[in-house]
């Protein structure tokens, strides 16, 4: 019932969808700051459902990627999961939504944290949307962050918010290498290069 305000509805206005640690708290607060009005946006619930629903509904959707190795890892660090079972999960996102790139708009993790109002635009011109754009300098980001660190705290707690954080935090970095190893076990390995052919292949297209 909590999630039910981030749930896309024939009302909504836009959708922000991607795998978990893609940018979307980002892309979320960035966008929502950016607009001088409200905008019904759906987003966070990191499941290919959103971005189906969005496409036959016709609502204006952004589809957030990270590259595999990257996504896994500090989702891995966040959440109780293995590697493996993240990349599964990172294929079963892509690799329905791939079926329906002519819906939306994809933005990368690099394009989304270095100018995401050049993304912002790019909606604009495939949906003929008048969304605002969001100033990208380094006040603006600061204050995003800032953000989306208090959401974090708020909804994790102070005791646990550096593994949950959806921002770069430098305390998850031991974890990571740790975590990065269990990538060499074959599967993980057969796993991760699946993932990395549908990345290419979303981003190239």
């Amino acid at each position: 019932r909590k999630d039910q305000g981030r749930v896309v509805t024939p009302e909504t206005q836009l959708v922000i969808e991607g795998f978990p640690r893609s940018a979307n708290s980002f892309a979320r607060v960035a966008f929502n700051r950016a607009q001088k009005g409200t905008v019904r946006v759906a987003s966070g619930l990191h499941v290919p459902a959103q971005v189906i629903r969005a496409a036959r509904w016709r609502i204006p959707t952004l589809v957030l990627i990270r590259r595999p190795k990257d996504a896994v890892l500090s989702f891995a660090i966040r959440d109780p999961i293995s590697v493996e079972q993240a990349l599964k999960y990172y294929l079963s996102f892509y690799e329905t939504v791939e079926a329906y790139g002519n819906a939306y708009v994809l933005g990368t993790f690099e394009e989304v944290a270095g100018d995401f109002g050049r993304v912002i635009q790019r909606l604009n011109d495939r949906f003929g949307t008048s969304f605002s754009p969001f100033r990208h300098n380094e006040r603006n980001v600061e204050v995003v962050l800032a953000r989306v660190e208090r959401n974090s705290k708020r909804k994790f707690g102070e005791a646990h918010w550096e593994n949950k954080a959806s921002r770069p935090v430098a305390a998850r970095e031991d974890t990571k290498r740790e975590l990065e190893r269990g990538l060499d076990d074959p599967e993980a390995e057969r796993l991760l290069s699946r993932a990395d052919a549908v990345y290419e292949r979303l981003t190239s297209s």
